[in-house]
């Protein structure tokens, strides 16, 4: 597994087999007599038609979310790292480097997607898919697009391996990973950026879809020269359909003529002719003075132009509110996936002229581009101008009254509050400077390090005071304490270097050797005591350890009279009766007997003062020794006089940038 903060990505993991079903045939030889050959059935399963929820992570742009999503390609993280290939899109039993999976990214009134339907009828007509029978599910959904949204907005077959691809991570470094539970993921990009309308200075709703391309890899578009610019527009738009009542029956849909605002539909399959030149001219008179009741030929809807006609109800802007309702109700679950799915649901198939595709769609989800910011237009709309500078009022604006207070260096004269509440006057200017500045101390000496911002705070000649610097290096702090790996940092500087600088403080003043500096590197106390100290005392151990003693003892020799019987003196010691013992023994045994005898017991200590007394005694010895405050107090000796040794501090600022370079004469 990857190592915290490192992750690795491989093109592929290729299952063993294919989803399907197998035949395994077990047949035995070497035998003196034949053995018939056993045949067993097995499934491997995979999702076709439906994505189980588990197998889902997560999703980008977030489901029902509304922002700035027009830099980053839309994303699907699945679970089980080889589901993207245990499907051979070719229709073939073997394994294929190309998924069977595509993530598309359609915008609102450019496909249709269905409402519950049988999985026979979720691919498109003649599409003959391996093993019909293999369906995880009875019903599912289908995204359906005509052919001119195909070539416009999906990804083509070469392109299929490149967005796919499996992502190695450390489940404990990684929001990605909840409910993971091997730190392996399947990734699917879309091929679509889902950008904001620049053009019409509106926000776009998305859909994305995670589709099934099985046996329709030839519908896929051929790949194209790429360009060097990109613009919003819509692959094909249908969103007039939103206005269609299908409940007026059959009838104007199969004879044509079938008029929703100023969009006249045509019957399925019928052939259009170019409108006449009066009908032309009408219909230019009429977009030229603003008016939205000229007739657009239905020939707009066969694919070849866009007929940039506005989403009617403006659905995209309460599309969100509607799945937050109904978010609440008990069968959230599928009112939730069909309220993003308004839309979507506009009926092309009964419009389009051109042919319709089919794709089976396992997940989709729905999200809003509202803000269409990006470092172009960032730039673009960048104001220059000097620090202060207001933009120039109209001709007939009333006089504005006085400015503020801006000087040629960028410093703008703002009103300060002291901490005693006096009211004052000082200069701030941020960091970008209309000119360049040059740096004033003596002989380009090392600034002072700052350990406070009113350490940085500066009297000008004019005698008000300069707040930039006081200003950049509270700000500075402050943006640094936000990131957890600078405090961090902190945390494992006080536990590793000043935990270590404290103990070998304490270690100088209770051993009688000089301890080694502490260099660059991490200090480990540990080793400290192991190679320092335990060297130290092993070099005059007879005075500070004292004499060695055997491993084993043996004691001092015990002189017994020769009138005296051995068993008696130890009877004696442990207060047994030997006579007693021995009658008892001649009937029971010796080892009953002792166990039936009785011995002395001395009487419990009634009163532990002298001992509570004592313990509190060394407990404060040990205190005593540990305690920075009698440290503090005590001398130093004279080699505690010498340079301190530098820190990882003191290298951090030796590495710094020379600030005399961008700095500002104060």
């Amino acid at each position: 597994m990857p190592k915290t903060g490192f992750f690795v990505l491989h093109s592929n993991v290729m299952p063993k087999l294919t989803a399907g079903r197998y035949d395994l045939v077990t047949d035995q030889t070497g035998l003196p007599f034949e053995v018939a050959a056993q045949h067993t059935h097995v499934t491997v399963a995979s999702p076709r038609y439906v994505m189980p929820t588990d197998q889902i992570l997560s999703t980008f742009p977030p489901a029902n979310a509304d922002g700035a999503f027009g830099d980053r390609l839309p994303q699907i993280v699945l679970k089980r790292r080889t589901l993207p290939w245990e499907r051979n899109p070719a229709e073939q039993v073997q394994t294929s480097e190309t998924p069977w999976l595509a993530l598309v990214v359609v915008a609102e009134g450019e496909a249709q997607l269905s409402t519950a339907t049988a999985v026979a009828d979720c691919v498109t007509a003649g599409t003959t898919l391996l093993d019909p029978g293999d369906k995880d599910v009875e019903q599912g959904l289908y995204l359906a697009v005509t052919e001119t949204v195909v070539k416009k907005i999906f990804p083509c077959q070469e392109d299929l391996p490149l967005l796919v691809h499996v992502r190695e991570v450390d489940i404990n470094d990684t929001e990605l990973a909840n409910g993971d539970d091997d730190g392996w993921l399947a990734v699917v990009l879309a091929n679509r950026l889902p950008v904001f309308d620049t053009a019409n200075n509106k926000p776009v709703r998305y859909m994305a879809a995670l589709v099934n391309v099985e046996g329709q890899l030839s519908a896929l578009p051929k790949p194209e020269p790429p360009n060097d610019f990109f613009n919003f527009e819509l692959a094909q738009d249908w969103t007039v359909l939103a206005n269609v009542n299908l409940s007026v029956g059959p009838d104007p849909r199969v004879m044509g003529g079938f008029s929703v605002g100023n969009v006249q539909l045509p019957a399925p399959g019928g052939v259009f002719h170019a409108p006449s030149a009066a009908a032309r001219s009408a219909a230019k008179a009429a977009g030229s003075a603003g008016v939205r009741g000229g007739v657009v030929n239905a020939s707009t809807l066969d694919g070849a132009t866009s007929m940039h006609e506005a989403p009617v109800g403006q659905q995209w802007k309460s599309a969100t509110d509607q799945v937050a309702a109904v978010a609440l109700d008990p069968d959230a679950k599928r009112l939730v996936r069909d309220t993003m799915a308004s839309g979507f649901r506009l009926p092309i198939e009964l419009f389009a002229v051109e042919k319709v595709l089919r794709f089976p769609v396992l997940a989709h989800w729905s999200f809003t581009t509202s803000e269409g910011a990006t470092f172009e237009t960032l730039m673009e709309d960048l104001d220059v101008g000097l620090l202060g500078t207001r933009p120039a009022p109209p001709a007939d604006a009333p006089a504005a009254g006085p400015g503020p207070e801006v000087i040629e260096t960028g410093h703008i004269g703002l009103d300060l509050r002291s901490r005693r509440g006096d009211a004052a006057r000082a200069w701030y200017r941020g960091p970008f400077v209309p000119c360049p500045t040059t740096r004033d101390l003596p002989n380009q000496a090392q600034p002072l390090l700052a350990h406070s911002a009113d350490q940085l705070r500066r009297v000008v000649p004019d005698g008000r005071e300069d707040l930039s610097l006081a200003a950049a290096f509270e700000i500075g702090r402050l943006l640094a304490l936000s990131q957890l790996s600078v405090v961090s940092a902190l945390l494992r500087f006080r536990s590793e270097q000043f935990g270590a600088g404290r103990i070998r403080e304490l270690l100088s003043h209770i051993v009688g050797f000089e301890l080694p500096s502490i260099a660059e590197q991490r200090v480990d106390l540990g080793r400290l005591v192991a190679v320092s100290v335990v060297s130290g005392l092993a070099k005059n151990p007879g005075q500070t350890i004292g004499p060695r003693r055997p491993v084993a003892d043996p004691g001092r020799e015990l002189v017994l009279s020769p009138d005296l019987e051995l068993d008696q003196v130890i009877a004696d010691g442990l207060g047994l009766n030997l006579g007693a013992v021995r009658k008892l023994s001649d009937q029971i045994g010796v080892v009953a007997a002792l166990s039936r005898s009785t011995v002395p017991v001395a009487k419990p200590v009634q009163d532990v003062t002298a001992l509570r007394v004592a313990l509190n005694q060394e407990l404060q010895s040990v205190i005593a020794v540990a305690a920075p405050p009698q440290i503090l107090t005590t001398g130093r000796r004279a080699s505690r006089d010498a340079a301190p040794a530098r820190d990882a501090l003191d290298e951090l600022i030796d590495r710094a940038v020379d600030p005399g370079e961008d700095e500002e004469s104060e």
